[in-house]
Parts: C-alpha cells; structure tokens; sequence
C-alpha cells in the first residue's frame, strides 16, 4: 500500500483518531471495552476500525483471556503520529 493510502485509510474518521488517541495514552495494551469506555464509540465502530488500523500494521493485535490491542511503536507512521499529538497538544507528553 502506498504512503498516500495507508494515510487516508490510517486516519480516515474520527473513529479511527479517537482510537489512536485512546491507545497512544495508554502504557498497556487495551481491550474493546477499555476502547469504548475511552473513545464513547460503539463496539462495532471500533472493531471495523481497528480492523482496518491491523490491516496497515499500526495497531498490534494479541489473544489471551481477551483480545488486547496496543500501537505498533516500530512502525515509522506510528511513532511520528504519537510524536505530532505530542506536538499539537492532543496528546499529553509522558
């Protein structure tokens, strides 16, 4: 997938930046009910987004007792995403 596309598919909705946001605050990985608690987005909004944010290697995705999500911080869109909150005020700094 070119750059161009991942972009506009990574940060496509408001869904899609409320989960970011939500994951980027935390230091452990989330589950859906952790997501939607944060976010105040439907289940369904946040499994179709997070499918999609999986599918261009931005969230992790690991199975346990429940399914936890978490950012991939190896991925460059990820970590200059993170660092573009941190800088807009959208994202408090550690």
């Amino acid at each position: 997938m070119k750059s161009k596309e991942t972009i506009e598919l990574g940060l496509g909705s408001m869904g899609k930046i409320k989960i970011l946001h939500a994951l980027a605050q935390e230091s452990k990985m989330a589950t859906i009910y952790l997501l939607h608690k944060k976010t105040g987005l439907k289940r369904d909004d946040i499994k179709s987004n997070l499918d999609d944010l999986i599918g261009i290697g931005w969230v992790k995705e690991r199975k346990y007792a429940n399914v936890l999500y978490g950012l991939d911080f190896e991925n460059e869109y990820v970590m200059r995403l993170v660092q573009f909150f941190k800088d807009i005020g959208y994202l408090d700094h550690p």
